[in-house]
């Protein structure tokens, strides 16, 4: 018989494995191409307004370390750029994608992964603040209704694959 929530399971466990194979193959201009027009548009609103001028001059390391993936976000001008190695960072955010997905998701509370070691901030404290309080400010709403159901969906069956992964290992 097909058990949908042993599928959604095996699918929920492998997706790192497969994303950190997708970056390392992905021509790295393509991987900083997406990642840049995808938060330009995201940002839009804050962009035009000058809300993100905090960035200016400032490099953001995002790391996603079960993906094996890095990239600095800084501001020039009225655009954000994209850098995959940047040389220099003022903030590191650090953590797995299944606590990026559960932020984005508004499913935990950035606070709640700090102090839970499941997101690490490193470097200039009032740059994190001023993300992090931007990032509260605007919530999953903006997101597209296709993709916040699968953000929603993707921080569901992580956090049953969590739960569970206990009573896996004790049997």
């Amino acid at each position: 018989m097909f058990d949908i929530k042993r599928v959604n399971s095996k699918l929920v466990a492998a997706l790192p494995l497969m994303l950190r194979q997708l970056t390392c193959c992905a021509p790295a201009l393509m991987q900083r191409s997406l990642l840049q027009l995808a938060l330009n548009r995201f940002f839009q609103p804050e962009l035009a307004g000058g809300e993100l001028s905090f960035l200016q001059g400032k490099t953001v390391l995002i790391s996603v370390t079960d993906l094996n993936l890095e990239f600095g976000i800084s501001l020039h001008g009225k655009q954000l750029q994209v850098q995959l190695k940047p040389a220099q960072q003022h903030l590191l955010l650090k953590a797995e994608l299944a606590d990026f997905v559960a932020m984005i998701s508004n499913n935990t509370d950035p606070d709640t992964l700090f102090f839970r070691r499941r997101l690490q901030m490193l470097g200039d404290t009032e740059l994190g603040l001023y993300c992090k309080n931007l990032l509260d400010s605007i919530g999953p709403a903006r997101l597209p209704a296709a993709v916040s159901v699968g953000l929603n969906w993707l921080a569901q069956q992580q956090s049953a694959l969590k739960s569970a992964k206990p009573a896996i290992d004790q049997a």
